[in-house]
């Protein structure tokens, strides 16, 4: 069993649109020459992007590093869990709450805000809704974008025999 901030691995199970040249599956991995995803240019509003554990997790923390012009106003989060082999549309989500950014003006959008969510959560998926961006002279195209998307928590193994650290499923 990982640790209590091990960063938890996903696949991406929907995208409602990206750009091509900044697809989704950039934030799968993290490093220097990580490009970020991107909205589609003019996209209708809100997107959404919703992530899938390969199996319940003990989400204790979401971390977006935004970018530095094409920044949404608000990000929603909601969870779910798969009952048995369901398919997405079957999952019932549950609101966390939301988010907002800042508009980054005082920096020249030079900087990219990084926003650390603390959550205390059993799920298998997350969605993750963004609303409207913030309109500026560098995102003239009306995309919102993400540089890196971090999970941190703990896996959840329900046939460990150290149950104590196992945070129990939902009945």
């Amino acid at each position: 069993m990982a640790t209590s901030n091990s960063r938890l691995k996903y696949r991406i199970a929907r995208c409602t649109s990206e750009e091509p040249d900044f697809p989704v599956s950039e934030l799968l991995s993290h490093s220097q020459q990580t490009k970020g995803w991107q909205t589609a240019r003019y996209c209708d509003f809100p997107q959404e992007v919703c992530l899938q554990f390969d199996s319940p997790v003990h989400l204790r923390q979401v971390q977006f590093l935004s970018h530095q012009s094409k920044i949404a106003t608000k990000i929603e989060l909601f969870t779910g869990l798969a009952p048995g082999l369901c398919h997405l549309e079957a999952v019932q989500f549950k609101r966390l709450g939301y988010l907002s950014l800042d508009n980054n003006e005082r920096s020249q959008f030079q900087a990219r805000e990084l926003k650390s969510v603390y959550v205390d959560v059993v799920a298998q998926f997350l969605r993750i809704v963004f609303h409207k961006c913030h309109v500026n002279r560098y995102n003239a195209l009306n995309q919102v974008g993400l540089i890196a998307l971090s999970c941190l928590g703990e896996v959840l193994n329900t046939s460990d025999s150290d149950k104590d650290s196992a945070v129990p499923l939902p009945a």
